[in-house]
This record gives structure tokens, C-alpha cells and sequence, in this order.
């Protein structure tokens, strides 16, 4: 079961001259998914003040395993299956499907750290930040087993 889901639809100005979704948008996807689930836990405050961003998440590592195209005007969605806690990182497991035709098109891995702007370093995840993550499913990187990117 999905931690988080949003529907969107391709946009033609999304993809090649194919007509199929460029390979980079399914990271924007991921991204817009990722803002939208933030959003519905009102975390935005945790990570700034007065409108001005404190904490930045600058991606560390990301990959996605490609399986079926999206066209203008599918109708898609993404799903954040997993997201795992780290010391100072964020991994989200992702998966895009095309609502359109009945079945998967990519699977996307990201990793974020938590990064002071301020400082101008990596800091551990804020603790009102992890815990509203943790209420909406999310799992320390212990509970599942050591491995991964970001402390």
C-alpha cells in the first residue's frame, strides 16, 4: 500500500520528439509527487521562516528503471511505496503508472539529505519533520535493514 498517490496527466510540451515523456520528467513527476505529499502533512513550516527556506533537500542519488511510455494526454499516477529514514537522509521509492493503459511505466529511487542553507551543510532530519513522516508510514533505516545512501 502506496504512503502517498497523485494523479496527473502528460502534457505534450513533457515529451520528445517521439511523443513519448522524456526520461528527466519522470523525475520531475517523482518531485512534484514528493512537494504534494509534504504539502498534505504541512511540513512547510518545519523547513523555513517567513516564507524563506532554512533546510534545502538536494538529491544525492536517484534512478529509475523505465518500463512503459507515457503519451500526451495519459492519464497517470504516482505512487510513494516506501520512504525510508536515515540519520540526515530521505530515500523514496516511487512508482509511475499509467493509468491510461492498465500498467506500470518506471519505478524511481531518490535519495535527500537534509541540508543547512545557513550553514552550509548536511544536518540530521529535523525532529518535527521526522515525526510527521513517521506518522504517515515512513520507516527508520534500521527497521528494514542496513544499506543505502545518506547517513
Amino acid at each position: 500500500m502506496a504512503v502517498f498517490s497523485a494523479r496527473y496527466r502528460v502534457h505534450w510540451s513533457e515529451t520528445d520528439a517521439a511523443g513519448i515523456v522524456h526520461f528527466s520528467n519522470f523525475f520531475r513527476y517523482c518531485e512534484r509527487a514528493e512537494e504534494d505529499f509534504l504539502f498534505s502533512l504541512g511540513v512547510c513550516e518545519c523547513l523555513g521562516r517567513e516564507g524563506r527556506p532554512v533546510i534545502a533537500f538536494p538529491r544525492v542519488h536517484s534512478e529509475c528503471s523505465y518500463e512503459a511510455p507515457l503519451r500526451p494526454g495519459d492519464v497517470f499516477r504516482v505512487d510513494i511505496d516506501e520512504v525510508v529514514l536515515g540519520n540526515k537522509s530521505v530515500t523514496y521509492r516511487f512508482t509511475i503508472f499509467n493509468e491510461t493503459l492498465g500498467r506500470r511505466s518506471a519505478v524511481c529511487r531518490i535519495v535527500a539529505v537534509a541540508y543547512d542553507l545557513r550553514e552550509g551543510k548536511s544536518i540530521p532530519l529535523p525532529a518535527e519533520l521526522r515525526r510527521r513522516l513517521l506518522e504517515a508510514g515512513a520507516v527508520e533505516r534500521e527497521q528494514r535493514g542496513s544499506g543505502g545512501a545518506g547517513g
